[in-house]
This record gives C-alpha cells, sequence and structure tokens, in this order.
C-alpha cells in the first residue's frame, strides 16, 4: 500500500509543472498577446501577477520561437500591451553563464552567445545585451568584449570593451560567410 502512494506522489509531483505552465503563458501573454508563444522550464518559480515580476531559478530555459535563453537565475518583467494584457517586455539571466541560442534560417547564420549576466528585450527593437564579459558567435564569426548588443530583427551586433582594464573588443571574421548561412 506504500507502494502505491509513493509513485502517486511522484505522479503528482511530475504533473505539478504541467498544470502550471497554462497559467504561466497566460501570465507571459502567450495567450494572442504575442506571435510566438513562450515556454518555461525552471526548478522553481515565483509570480506576482500584482508586480508583473517573475523570478525562476534552477536551470531555467526559456523559449520563443527560435530562441532559447538559459540560465541559473531568470526575472521576467511583463508590460501592459495596447490591448490592456500583460505581454513579456524583457527578461535579466544571470548564469554560470546565461546563454543566448537563435536557430539560423535560409537569410539568416545561428547566433550563440553567452556571459555572466544577460538582458533580453522583446521590442522596441527587439535585442539582446550582454554584459560583464561576453561573447557571441554568429556562424563561424566571433564577437568577444565586456559588453555586447545584438539586435535581432536588423541582424546588428556592437559590441564594447573596457577601457578602464585595458579589455578591448575582439572580432574574429570569416568573410566567404558573409553572403550565405552555410557555415559548414
Amino acid at each position: 500500500m506504500m507502494r502505491r502512494s509513493n509513485s502517486a506522489v511522484r505522479a503528482w509531483r511530475r504533473a505539478l509543472p504541467l498544470c502550471l505552465l497554462p497559467a504561466l503563458l497566460i501570465l507571459l501573454g502567450a495567450a494572442g498577446a504575442q506571435a510566438e508563444p513562450i515556454d518555461l522550464d525552471a526548478d522553481n518559480a515565483e509570480i506576482d501577477n500584482a508586480r508583473g515580476v517573475s523570478v525562476y531559478t534552477g536551470n531555467v530555459v526559456l523559449t520563443r520561437g527560435p530562441r532559447r535563453i538559459t540560465g541559473d537565475r531568470m526575472t521576467v518583467h511583463l508590460r501592459e500591451d495596447d490591448a490592456g494584457d500583460q505581454a513579456l517586455d524583457h527578461v535579466v539571466v544571470e548564469g554560470e553563464p546565461a546563454v543566448y541560442n537563435q536557430r539560423g534560417g535560409e537569410d539568416r547564420r545561428p547566433i550563440e552567445a553567452e556571459a555572466p549576466r544577460m538582458e533580453y528585450y522583446a521590442s522596441g527593437p527587439e535585442r539582446v545585451i550582454l554584459l560583464e564579459g561576453a561573447r557571441l558567435t554568429q556562424g563561424r564569426n566571433t564577437f568577444t568584449g565586456e559588453r555586447i548588443e545584438y539586435e535581432v530583427a536588423a541582424d546588428r551586433v556592437h559590441a564594447r570593451g573596457e577601457p578602464e582594464t585595458g579589455r578591448r573588443v575582439q572580432i574574429r571574421l570569416f568573410p566567404d560567410d558573409e553572403d550565405n548561412g552555410d557555415d559548414e
């Protein structure tokens, strides 16, 4: 009899995150407010609907369309959109490292980026800001610096060093890759 009770508890624990997922998607504005749904997976979640802020910890994974963001701690900030619904504003990610991946497409090379701290802004324009020592790989091209900003729609990279410490931006380009998305 004890065995059934333990397996029932294990089944309930596995089902609990699945039960929370619809509430999380509604909270994040995925129910029609944005074109791409948002999926979140974490060990722990604290959701404050009144403030529009959620904190996720423990192997956090956020997936939105071709983008995937991972880290140890993720703070999700919502805003009210024009229709009065909650929509994703920005996400602050901390990790060892925090990682951003974007699948490539017909006209885009894949993006891989990492830094100890990252900010993802869903609009105005959509962008990823990598802080405290960053690396971004676009196809075979690599960029390193203290701060890197990647504008998603424009496919534009801005990198900056840290003059006080003498750290400079380092870039390695493969010019042959510029005309196509094939990195092999």
